[in-house]
């Protein structure tokens, strides 16, 4: 009988969780075959998973070297599987396997990509106040910078499940912990679906994220994005440079009143802006609407940081930084910044 799902699990000293993990995944009677993907832990996890490998012959052991990330870890696992779908879960029981059934249901509907969800209503996340936090902002980033997520009220998950011929084991490429990115960003895929889940407090052993591996997901983030939000930043500090250029000749050579001078200077670097990010940053980005439909658009998303830029620019040229106007136009760009990249990634450069 062909095997209907693949399992996949890495790894890394989980000694104590994966034989209570192993145990409910069998318990659950599914036709499925389990993928263990251990990185040299050295508190015996290979050996623990060898001997119920023994026991249920439908687990299979992958040993390498070092640790290397769950992203190649799934590549590893993907070269071997024979599942029409692939599971992907953590080995430390916050993943509950009960959730299982209920994944795989939900994707023989016809769906490309099932994400069990901590963030959509119903889901819970058992963490503490600092790590909500860093993972809000993250899935923020994700939102703002990978136009495949938006939909995705999860997309850092690690707990998902995807249709096995969606993707080739090369297209993930990374050592990440959030392979989830990579999956969607090279399914090209929008048949997404999501169920809610309790994301559970870790029962044995320690977690191991960190600074090292934040780091990592910010650099995924980035390559994934064809580096867009670095372009965004640099077409601002180019519009910025001009609208500088433009405010000192109108306003400090040919002394034009400043709430004349002003909004001409900051128009000037919004043509810029425009044109820059239409033709490069988001050049590969879908989007609806001609160029000038899209210029009109990107006006409008600019009201707000105009308002921002001129109201913060004359406060400050008004107040402490009156021998300075350089200075606090200069403020006044950083203070909108925010605002225009969100109006560009939701508003403009949108289906």
């Amino acid at each position: 009988m062909t095997t209907e799902l693949s399992i996949i699990i890495p790894t890394y000293n989980e000694k104590d969780n994966i034989p209570i993990l192993l145990h409910r995944i069998e318990a659950l009677g599914m036709n499925d075959e389990i993928i263990v993907v251990d990185d040299n832990s050295n508190d015996g996890t290979a050996e623990v998973v060898q001997r119920l490998s023994s026991k249920y012959n439908n687990i299979h052991l992958i040993e390498r070297p070092s640790k290397m990330g769950i992203s190649s870890a799934v590549k590893d696992a993907l070269g071997i599987a024979s599942g029409k779908y692939a599971l992907v879960m953590d080995g430390d029981l916050q993943h509950p396997p009960e959730l299982i059934p209920k994944l795989l249901r939900e994707i023989r509907k016809g769906k490309d990509i099932v994400v069990a969800s901590r963030y959509m209503k119903g889901g819970k996340s058992e963490f503490g106040l600092h790590r909500k936090i860093v993972s809000k902002v993250a899935t923020f980033f994700a939102h703002m910078s990978l136009q495949e997520t938006e939909k995705i009220s999860d997309p850092l998950s690690g707990f998902f499940i995807f249709r096995r011929n969606l993707i080739k084991p090369e297209d993930i490429q990374s050592q990440s912990y959030k392979v989830l990115l990579e999956v969607v960003v090279a399914s090209h895929s929008m048949n997404i679906s999501e169920i809610s889940y309790r994301f559970n407090k870790r029962k044995y052993g320690k977690s191991k994220l960190g600074g090292k591996e934040f780091i990592r997901f910010i650099a995924l983030v980035l390559k994934l994005s064809r580096y867009s939000t670095l372009k965004f930043l640099a077409v601002g500090l180019t519009g910025s440079i001009i609208q500088l250029g433009i405010l000192d000749i109108l306003y400090g050579n040919l002394h034009l009143v400043e709430y004349l001078a002003l909004p001409i200077a900051i128009e000037s670097s919004i043509i810029s802006n425009f044109i820059c990010n239409n033709f490069w940053t988001y050049k590969k980005r879908l989007s609806s609407g001609s160029a000038m439909k899209k210029f009109f658009h990107y006006n409008i998303s600019s009201m707000l940081a105009f308002i921002i830029n001129f109201s913060v620019a004359t406060i400050l040229t008004l107040t402490i930084l009156s021998s300075n106007y350089l200075i606090a136009d200069m403020a006044a760009i950083i203070a909108s910044f925010g605002v225009n990249f969100m109006g560009s990634n939701t508003f403009v450069w949108h289906l």
